[in-house]
């Protein structure tokens, strides 16, 4: 009986980890098309967001995330001379892709919360 239960448990997380490095994969095509940098491993995609998104996907456009994402959104100082700016589009591009990917149900969500930034192409190549 308990042969039977460990491979089981064993079987199904096999399972998981085929589709996890599935999407990661699927994802990894979606940001070299967009023009994103990869990760040299695809293990740190996997490992990350697994099968369902991870936090990304727990709720992209919540107040509290919306909250982080605006507070990244700066010229990098630290204190005094900290102020907003206008991001690349490339930024949001990433999360999108992400929820496209893990959580299609919630992308017009995510993109309802932040049609509002002033974006542009800021970042040089």
């Amino acid at each position: 009986m308990a042969l039977t239960i460990v491979g089981l448990i064993t079987y199904s997380g096999q399972q998981q980890s085929e589709e996890a490095t599935a999407k990661a994969q699927q994802l990894t095509q979606a940001f070299e098309q967009a023009g994103l940098r990869v990760p040299q491993d695809l293990s740190i995609i996997t490992r990350s967001l697994g099968t369902d998104g991870g936090a990304v996907c727990d709720n992209p456009a919540n107040a509290v995330g919306r909250a982080i994402l605006f507070d990244q959104l700066v010229n990098g100082a630290s204190f005094v001379g900290r102020r907003p700016v206008i991001a690349d589009t490339k930024v949001l591009k990433g999360e999108l892709l992400i929820l496209q990917t893990y959580c299609p149900d919630k992308v017009q969500q995510y993109k309802e919360k932040t049609q509002d930034l002033k974006l542009d192409d800021t970042i040089r190549n």
